[in-house]
């Protein structure tokens, strides 16, 4: 079982929505969330808003039995997205061998975005009021909803 040196998340270079507070280590994820608060989807099918392109194939994939169009590169299951490709290898075919151990609490993760979003959740978040907060969300949270 490999094990792997966490990286370190830098607070600073994540993002924050001003609207509900959710974090965002991609400048790519942060604005597709914040075009769902406002309601911009660039995508439509049947009535529906989808937000980015791998939501629509897979919608129509499932509800209108377009051919999927990726294909698992050991068995050769056809699939919607690349995205749900890399699931389908790491649950069907344990593909994801490597291992993401927390050094604080030896957690395990398959995913070093899992561990990165561990480690996050485990800091500390003070507000100048005395109150802490394992999730700087619930802070954002906190400081909009009481008058400081």
């Amino acid at each position: 079982m490999a094990t792997s040196m966490p990286k370190q998340v830098n607070m600073e270079s994540t993002r924050l929505c001003t609207e509900c507070g959710r974090q965002f280590q991609s400048r790519s994820g942060h604005s597709r969330h914040i075009r769902q608060h406002k309601g911009q989807a660039p995508y439509r099918c049947c009535g529906k808003m989808f937000f980015d392109k791998d939501k629509l194939k897979m919608h129509r994939n499932h509800i209108h039995e377009e051919a999927a169009s990726e294909a698992c590169f050991q068995c050769g299951k056809l699939i919607a997205t690349r995205q749900q490709v890399t699931k389908h290898m790491a649950v069907v075919h344990n593909a994801n061998s490597e291992n993401f151990t927390c050094d604080t609490c030896g957690a395990n993760y398959t995913s070093k975005q899992g561990l990165q979003d561990h480690t996050a959740s485990r800091a500390a978040h003070a507000c100048h009021c005395g109150k802490e907060y394992r999730h700087a969300t619930n802070l954002y949270r906190h400081k909009k909803s009481t008058k400081h």
